[in-house]
């Protein structure tokens, strides 16, 4: 049982909270174009109930998580004294951040988080957690985060994924999420990204939709 780790009413200001929420809410259903969830959300105290939590020995920079409809996130009132991040904003940043992922698994219809780069670059994207543009050497690491990820995975894919969205637009983005799923391997996600946006999904063709920005 986790209700003892967390107490929402510990918090000061619920009614922010809510707010911010119904707000994030309607802007994830109008991307999505469905009506999204609206999450529970659970407080953690400290870093060792989110080890227990997530049943891991965290980075200290790890803050946030979410599993279905819930999401698991440092209490703003310990957020800075209980991790890396030192700006207070970045609570609700991250917040957002990991409402989008319940609105992608919703979008999906099913558990996936392939790929990485993409996922994470599209919480990034919506929650507008803003991430310096990357030199060419390290955006062409993206082939990298089909499965895995690093901390440099946010900057990576968020950058991609602000491309993707801006230059060619919203809705070939969601006809492309919508042919993932679980079981979709890269080559395969590879066929598809050529299928929406006429680019090959390697180094040669995004070093050269790199290029072009400039």
């Amino acid at each position: 049982m986790i209700d003892h780790f967390f107490k929402l009413q510990d918090v000061k200001d619920i009614k922010k909270l809510n707010s911010f929420l119904k707000k994030s809410q309607k802007e994830l259903s109008h991307f999505f174009g469905t009506e999204i969830y609206f999450p529970s959300v659970f407080f953690i105290n400290s870093r060792k109930q989110y080890d227990d939590v997530w049943k891991m020995k965290s980075k200290n920079w790890m803050v946030g998580g979410a599993d279905g409809r819930n999401i698991f996130i440092l209490n703003p009132e310990v957020y800075t004294k209980e991790s890396s991040h030192k700006n207070q904003s970045d609570f609700w940043l991250v917040l957002k951040h990991e409402y989008c992922h319940i609105a992608i698994k919703q979008f999906y219809k099913q558990e996936n988080n392939k790929p990485k780069w993409l996922n994470e670059g599209l919480c990034c994207y919506l929650a507008n957690q803003i991430k310096k543009t990357p030199a060419k050497k390290e955006a062409l690491k993206v082939f990298g985060y089909y499965l895995k990820a690093d901390w440099q995975i946010y900057t990576v894919g968020y950058f991609w994924t602000k491309l993707l969205i801006e230059k060619f637009g919203k809705k070939k983005l969601l006809q492309l999420l919508k042919g993932i799923n679980y079981y979709t391997t890269e080559k395969e996600f590879g066929e598809m990204f050529y299928k929406q946006y006429k680019i090959h999904y390697t180094k040669k063709d995004f070093s050269e939709l790199f290029n072009n920005l400039s």
